[in-house]
């Protein structure tokens, strides 16, 4: 009978838990466009770098939505090339005005699947963001590197530009 207090204490216990569940990338940015006033939306701009040119040779295209309140935000990508994970990925970079800019702001790797069509991506950058002013999409090896040489920088997105 012991054993079956506790068991049923326990259930009781972790059925009165918050689940967190992850918010999908559109609604994520449905969400800070409609109740962050103050929350940013910046154009990509391509470079020459040959990611930015997609299996049917249009340049690719999206914006970033930044809120700087939640520290969240979504990117949207539009005829990035896809990549190899194995091989490759993508890099985001956050340039912070209060920060060296030689030191952006990690913001994570993530990959472009095959298929076409807008692609979505979460924001979450692992440390505090004081004032962004620029996001870059950098291409680097898989898992990403610490500090980037931005030797393949793939698009540019400037706040307020």
């Amino acid at each position: 009978w012991l054993a079956a207090a506790a068991l049923f204490v326990f259930w009781i216990a972790s059925a009165n838990r918050t689940v967190e569940i992850p918010m999908r990338a559109d609604a994520l940015r449905d969400s800070i466009l409609v109740s962050d006033g103050t929350a940013s939306t910046s154009r990509w701009t391509a470079t020459a770098d040959q990611s930015t040119r997609g299996a049917s040779g249009s340049v690719a295209s999206g914006d970033v939505v930044w809120s700087a309140r939640a520290q969240r935000g979504v990117m949207r990508f539009a005829g990035l090339l896809p990549n190899d994970r194995r091989r490759w990925q993508y890099q985001l970079w956050i340039f912070d005005k209060r920060r060296d800019q030689r030191f952006p702001v990690d913001g994570g790797v993530f990959d472009i699947p095959a298929g076409g069509g807008d692609v979505l991506i979460p924001i979450s950058p692992r440390i505090p963001v004081g004032d962004a002013i620029m996001f870059a999409i950098t291409v680097e090896p898989a898992g990403g590197v610490v500090v980037s040489t931005r030797e393949r920088l793939a698009l540019l997105a400037k706040v307020g530009g």
